[in-house]
């Protein structure tokens, strides 16, 4: 499991994003190097260098640029340095706002703010530089109040909406970076909030963003102390008292052995009483960051406590029992004529009367008796 990573924003970085960083922060050294010697050639490099990249009576770059953009012929050439320019202030700004991230959860998140709202910016006012460059009548179409307005309805709803949700997620104080959220079922730390999505980094490194209005619900596990519960079980066999004992005077040492743990812990007494076992609860509070490690290390701890003092801990058992081949004694006919009687009253069945018995055997001795002689006569 990737543990996220604590500290500035460079240790946070892994190896290859820091020597990414540097190699970027290089070129972009000598890219900007280059691009300020061209533009002062003639001084740096002479006059005859100067005639090459600018021609004759043209003093420096800065000129030659300026005449450039007002020239329709290079209109191609114009539109690439905009857009260069927007990807300069952009990496700037991030750069900028990088150094003052590194304080406190509050100013990570303004400053993860900061960035998104720049390069939003810089990307809408180079597109704008880009169509008046090539002549779209850009400030014509802003001044139609109403198809602008009917474009907003329309077409940019939906980003209003997460702009306007990470405003308030930020100034409202919901979560910062670095904080160990829940949002709508998904757990993670909270890596960058933007002006239309957040990022979320869970334990196995996998990030997800999420966008600003389809937030519903936040948990953030990192504003109070979280609580560690230990549920120790151990067998019927064992003495009650003997393992409270042993679980509390385990504790007075747990606090040296389990430096994260702040507060605690404490036994709680007996928590359940389950089929093959009595369960002890134990609890503690840390950070949200060690909740999981805190846990295992606990359970390690009294695992051994239980290991060394001859505890038995509870596990499945299956009891095989044999054929039994012994004769068993069989019911007596007083018994069958209980168990019977029982039956009959439990199904409903009325029990007959001793009259009723008697009247019913009359009747049919009394019926044999006139066959009998019906037979006699029909013989004579």
């Amino acid at each position: 499991m990737t543990e996220i990573k604590k500290g500035n924003w460079w240790t946070r970085k892994t190896t290859f994003q820091k020597v990414t960083f540097i190699i970027g922060c290089l070129l972009f050294i000598v890219a900007l190097t280059l691009f300020f010697i061209i533009m002062d050639a003639r001084r740096i490099l002479g006059n005859e260098v100067g005639d090459q990249l600018f021609g004759e009576g043209v003093a420096n770059g800065w000129v030659y640029l300026w005449r450039a953009i007002t020239s329709s012929s290079v209109v191609v050439i114009v539109t690439i340095v905009i857009i260069f320019a927007a990807f300069i202030v952009i990496f700037v700004s991030n750069f900028i706002t990088h150094l003052f991230d590194n304080k406190t959860r509050k100013a990570k998140t303004i400053s993860s703010l900061v960035r998104s709202l720049i390069k939003y910016i810089a990307i809408i006012v180079a597109i704008c530089a880009v169509l008046i460059l090539w002549g779209v009548d850009v400030i014509g179409i802003i001044a139609g109040v109403g198809v602008l307005t009917l474009i907003i309805g329309l077409g940019c709803q939906s980003l209003i909406q997460d702009v306007v949700s990470g405003i308030f997620i930020v100034f409202d104080d919901y979560f910062a970076v670095g904080d160990t959220v829940i949002i709508d079922g998904f757990r993670g730390t909270i890596v960058e909030v933007g002006l239309k999505t957040t990022k979320l980094q869970d334990f196995g490194g996998n990030i997800k963003s999420i966008t600003n209005s389809s937030i519903n619900t936040v948990v953030n596990m990192s504003r109070l102390r979280s609580v560690v519960s230990v549920t120790l079980s151990v067998s019927y066999n064992e003495d009650v008292e003997r393992v409270e004992a042993l679980i509390i005077n385990e504790i007075e040492e747990l606090k040296t052995k389990i430096p994260n743990i702040i507060e605690g812990p404490w036994y709680k007494g007996i928590d359940n009483i389950t089929a093959s076992s009595i369960d002890f609860l134990v609890l503690c509070f840390v950070e949200e960051d060690n909740r999981f490690q805190v846990t295992r290390d606990l359970k390690r701890e009294f695992y051994l406590l239980f290991k060394k003092n001859n505890v038995q801990i509870p596990y499945t058992q299956v009891t095989i029992n044999p054929e039994d081949d012994k004769q068993r004694e069989k019911a007596s006919p007083e018994e069958v004529a209980i168990a019977l009687k029982e039956q009959r009253k439990l199904r409903g069945i009325k029990e007959e009367t001793n009259s009723k018995k008697k009247k019913k055997s009359d009747n049919i001795a009394a019926k044999i008796k006139d066959s009998y002689e019906k037979t006699k006569r029909d013989m004579e």
